[in-house]
């Protein structure tokens, strides 16, 4: 396979978006290289006038995922993918928000995977047990508001030797479909299911979005390893709740764990 693979570009990606971007309400801003989209996302959002802008680049210079991990970038190879959302949420309301959008990104992805995509609680998602994506959720403060920026990095073309500095499995779009993907088409298909959040989320939270969670979690009914605080504990995985954290069994003890406080494995 060669690497004549469609470039980004911000007329193509509105072509798979179902409305207007002017009547939903949405910026589109490309660039060819960035330090970081999420920074992009933080700093367009102080004086955002629009409910969402999405900020995609060709390369990432210092791309990051959780707990600061750089986030492997070469250049027109993957998607990198912050949208910011000029919200009128209370942080109280922010609970299961990374778990939302994981599972509207597992269903977006599945309509290019036959379905093969699954969730790793808490942001995590894979194929086979490979990395296919990434999600990394920030906020900042805005004048009464909250600005959230969705944060989502996706394998679609990179190489074996551009990712060897990844320091776990992973996976590609293209090793999937067998096919050049459409990085425009999938990043429209995002953006269409990420601007029904918006007012969804608002209304009902994770609630929304827990039952279709649950048919994309891999972790639920499995034996896991979590390490909460440095200590580590052997748990049965038992599901998650109304606001995205984990409901797990050690033993005859019962614990409500939140993403951010706890790393997990399986066993």
């Amino acid at each position: 396979m060669n690497d004549n693979f469609i470039s980004l570009d911000a007329d193509l990606i509105t072509d798979f978006l179902d409305t207007d971007p002017l009547d939903s309400n949405i910026e589109i801003l490309v660039s060819q290289s960035t330090g970081s989209t999420n920074d992009d996302a933080k700093n367009h959002l102080l004086g955002q006038s629009t409910l969402l802008s999405i900020h995609t680049s060709e390369q990432q210079i210092t791309g990051k995922g959780r707990n600061g991990k750089r986030w492997i970038s070469p250049k027109g190879k993957n998607i990198y993918l912050s949208i910011g959302w000029l919200s009128n949420l209370k942080h109280f309301q922010l609970d299961g928000l990374s778990l939302a959008i994981g599972t509207v990104l597992a269903s977006s992805l599945n309509k290019f995977t036959q379905n093969k995509v699954g969730i790793k609680w808490p942001n995590d998602l894979l194929i086979k047990n490979k990395k296919l994506s990434g999600i990394l959720i920030e906020t900042i403060d805005i004048n009464n508001k909250i600005g959230v920026v969705i944060g989502i990095g996706i394998n679609v073309h990179m190489t074996e030797e551009e990712g060897k500095e990844i320091d776990q499995s992973w996976i590609t779009l293209d090793e999937v479909t067998n096919s050049k993907n459409n990085r425009n088409e999938i990043i429209g298909n995002i953006v269409n299911k990420v601007l029904q959040l918006t007012s969804i989320f608002i209304k009902e939270g994770f609630k929304a979005y827990k039952s279709d969670y649950e048919s994309f979690d891999m972790l639920a009914g499995k034996k896991c390893s979590v390490n909460i605080g440095g200590i580590d504990k052997t748990v049965d995985v038992l599901g998650v709740n109304d606001k995205g954290e984990m409901l797990v069994r050690a033993g005859s003890e019962y614990l409500t764990l939140r993403y951010g406080e706890v790393s997990i494995r399986e066993l």
